[in-house]
Formats: C-alpha cells, sequence, structure tokens
C-alpha cells in the first residue's frame, strides 16, 4: 500500500494521520515548494530588524497601554511562535507584560474555545497579559469613515491604546485575494462596518489579485484606527514558520502577497479522478474548514470529492454567513444584511427600479452576494480521522466518513472502470493557491 502522511486538529489535538492507497492507484500529492522553518534566531532577527519602521523595542518606549492584535482559531497563524519574541521587545523597552492587551481579532466568528487558545497564542501570554475576546456586537466605538464611505467601529480597546501592532498571516481569500495586512483590522471592527465591507464590495472571486476596492477600503481603515506595524507569518504545512514579514504592513503586503501565490501554487486538479483536500492548519469547524475548498470546486465533474477535517469546533459560527441553515434561510439573510447598509434613499430608488414596468433589472456590485464560493453540488465526503469530531449535523450533500478502509472501499466501486485511479491530494489546502501562476492581473499594493 502507498502512504501519505497529513496532519490534522489545528488548535485542538495537533496530530497525524495517514491515509493508505492500493499500490495500483496514481498517488500525486501536491505539497508547497516552502523554504526550511525559520530558526529562533532568524525569527528574531526579523522582528528585530522590520521594514520601513524602526523595531518594537523603540516605538513601544514609553507606551503605557499598547494592543496586540491576534487572529483568530479560524486563521492557521501560529502566533504562540513569535509571542515570546515580541514579549521580550516591550521588555526591552521597559513595557510591562501586565500591561500588555491582546485583543483577538475574532470579527463575527463568536466565543474563542480558551482551550485553543492558548494552544494558538502561548501558556505565557495568557498568564502575563491580558487577553480580551473581540465581540462585534459590544464595546465599539465610532472614529469616522472611509473615503469610500464605510463607518468604522472599532473596539473600543483601540481607541485608548497608545500603541497598536498586529500578528497575523497571508492566506488566500475569496473576496480579497488574500488575507492579512490591514484585513486584519476587519477583525476588531462592529458589526456594522464589517456588513459595509461585505456587501459594499464586489469580490475578486478568489483569483488571488490584491487590486481592489474592499482591500483599498480595509487598509484605509486599518491605518485610520492606529494599525500600521504588523508581523506577518507564512506558516508552512506542519505550521512551522517558514517566511516572517514585520514593520509597515503597506511597504510589504505585495512581496508577501507573492510570495504566498508562488511558494503555495499548486496545480489544478483536471486529470483527477479523486481529489482530497486537507483543511488542515483550518479544520477548527465546517464553517472555516470550507477556506479550504478551492481544489474541490476545481474538480472536474464526477470526480469523488474529499475534504479530510477533524473540525473539534464543530459546525462553528460565522456571523455573516452561517452554516448549516436552509438556502431559503441564507437567502433572506443575506438580503435583510445587504439592506440594512442601504441608506433610505438608496432604498426607495431601488424599490421604484424595481417596480417600474419595462424597466430591465440590473444589480449592482452592492447588492452581489459577497459569500465564499459554495462547496460544488456534488456530493462532498468529509473524512474525520480518529480523534476528531462527531458533532456535525446532518446537511444536505454532504456525508462524514469516520473510517478510512470504508472510504477506499467506495472509492473503488465509484471508479471501477478506471485503471489506474487516479488520486490528487493537497496536503494543506487553505494554505495553498491553485492555479496562481497563471494569474496576471498585477498584485501591486498602493
Amino acid at each position: 500500500m502507498q502512504q501519505v502522511e497529513l496532519r490534522t486538529g489545528a488548535w485542538y489535538n495537533d496530530r497525524t494521520v495517514r491515509l493508505t492507497f492500493p499500490d495500483s492507484w496514481d498517488i500525486a500529492a501536491y505539497w508547497p515548494d516552502t523554504p526550511p522553518p525559520l530558526t529562533e534566531d532568524e525569527i528574531a532577527q526579523r522582528i528585530a530588524a522590520p521594514v520601513g519602521q524602526p523595531p518594537l523595542s523603540e516605538l513601544a518606549r514609553g507606551k503605557n497601554s499598547p494592543v496586540i492584535i491576534v487572529d483568530d482559531l479560524s486563521r492557521p497563524t501560529p502566533v504562540f511562535k513569535v509571542m515570546p519574541h515580541l514579549l521580550k521587545q516591550f521588555d526591552a523597552a521597559g513595557v510591562k507584560t501586565s500591561d500588555i492587551r491582546v485583543l483577538v481579532a475574532a470579527g463575527t466568528h463568536g466565543k474563542q474555545d480558551p482551550r485553543a487558545l492558548v494552544n494558538k497564542i502561548g501558556r505565557e501570554v495568557f498568564e502575563s497579559c491580558r487577553v480580551i475576546e473581540h465581540n462585534d456586537r459590544k464595546n465599539v466605538k465610532y472614529v469616522g469613515a472611509t473615503s469610500f464611505g464605510t463607518p468604522v467601529y472599532v473596539n473600543a480597546e483601540l481607541v485608548d491604546a497608545d500603541l497598536i501592532v498586529g500578528v497575523g498571516g497571508i492566506y488566500p481569500q475569496h473576496t480579497t485575494g488574500f488575507g492579512g495586512g490591514g484585513k486584519l483590522a476587519l477583525g476588531v471592527m462592529g458589526r456594522r462596518t464589517i456588513k459595509h465591507l461585505h456587501f459594499g464590495h464586489r469580490p475578486v472571486g478568489g483569483n488571488y489579485n490584491i487590486e481592489n476596492d474592499f482591500r483599498r477600503n480595509v487598509t484605509e481603515m486599518a491605518l485610520m484606527v492606529g494599525l500600521r506595524s504588523i508581523f506577518t507569518i507564512h506558516p508552512g504545512a506542519n505550521l512551522e514558520i517558514v517566511n516572517l514579514a514585520a514593520g509597515d504592513f503597506t511597504s510589504y503586503y505585495a512581496e508577501a502577497a507573492r510570495f504566498s501565490r508562488e511558494v503555495y501554487d499548486a496545480p489544478a486538479p483536471d486529470d483527477a479522478d479523486v481529489v482530497i483536500a486537507n483543511a488542515y492548519p483550518s479544520d477548527v469547524s465546517y464553517t472555516f474548514m470550507r477556506k479550504a475548498n478551492k481544489p474541490i470546486l476545481c474538480a472536474a465533474a464526477g470526480a469523488t470529492k474529499i475534504m479530510v477535517a477533524s473540525n473539534h469546533g464543530g459546525l462553528g459560527h460565522h456571523g455573516l454567513y452561517p452554516q448549516g441553515k436552509s438556502p431559503r434561510y441564507l437567502e433572506y439573510k443575506e438580503l435583510f444584511d445587504r439592506v440594512t447598509i442601504m441608506k433610505p434613499t438608496t432604498i426607495v430608488r431601488k424599490l421604484v427600479k424595481r417596480l417600474t414596468p419595462g424597466r430591465k433589472q440590473t444589480v449592482s456590485a452592492a447588492e452581489t452576494p459577497q459569500a465564499p464560493a459554495p462547496m460544488a453540488q456534488e456530493k462532498l465526503y468529509i473524512y474525520t480521522p480518529p480523534g476528531g469530531s462527531t458533532d456535525l449535523p446532518a446537511m444536505g450533500g454532504v456525508e462524514v466518513l469516520y473510517d478510512w478502509d470504508k472510504a477506499l472501499q467506495m472509492i473503488t466501486e465509484q471508479h471501477k472502470e478506471k485503471a489506474p485511479i487516479r488520486v490528487r491530494i493537497y496536503p494543506c489546502a487553505s494554505l495553498q493557491c491553485i492555479g496562481a501562476r497563471e494569474v496576471t492581473t498585477a498584485a501591486h499594493m498602493e
């Protein structure tokens, strides 16, 4: 039997899972071409030599109420690997760790599991700093509007901060090409702001283009609230740090996005009978497992589509795009959310336009659904390795598998006319860019 060893269970029960296949099958695993992991010394050197600004040890000198924004459990950033280095920088500046607030950028993702947060952020931080989870419906303050007209409601902890820095990553993202950079600030905004951003801009559709108005708007927003200094991590397939950019994110973001496009590039599964997308290190829940769905969406009709995910957080939560609901509920919720960001005069104008006989109906960018691309309409199989969650509701078109031997039997029966059966595996699909080298759109960050 052939074997492919993957990882699963990010932030909870992180472990390896071994998939086996008959020797006669055609197996290809598309591992990212990442450089060797950075050593502790290399991490420290990059943090101490940021791009476009003084080191943190200088920025923090004389500060009394600094805030570190970190991305939440839905993002595969190994924050725990850099936080000790940041605390040393603050110590060198004379800032007590007890005065440091760590704000978890949860966006609309709801309450975070404290046990998993300890694993993501690090126990030292939990024992020495004040860790605060952002709630997009509480404790937010209005600080102005962007040039796009987006009202900015931000977590109140940032309003009285005398220094704001961030820790995040850059990952493929349906709406803005890649996450990270100024988009880290979106996770500490109020619900009204988040709605305006998602429903007020046309998505790029997963084409890895960072030249878009959503990106420009959220960058403007980050600078408005005082977030410019970000420590940006590129993790490898095993959550090791393979690249780290520090400093003024507007100076290095375009290069960091280019790194992602090139290093995590993988071919589309055009010839596959079976496509296996491992959701690690984004397999925290079904909701965020879907960030690894690009290979599934690119698979040919008739291919068996399998995602590997432990989903220790069960279904998960997203305030704008909830999963496990009926299509009709999601349709009405999306319509309601779009309407709530419109001005009354805009609503009246659109109603008149729709009710006027003979007028051709058009849909504006602000009316375009902004939800992540849906899973393929054919059945999706989720393989949950031993030790993973069994707490997923029944969902149409989705079947959860717990026994890999039975999965192999199913595949064999579905493709009994094929010889050999062609299997294409994406070991860390949420990090990988499918066909990114073919994207010709310029990726320059203004």
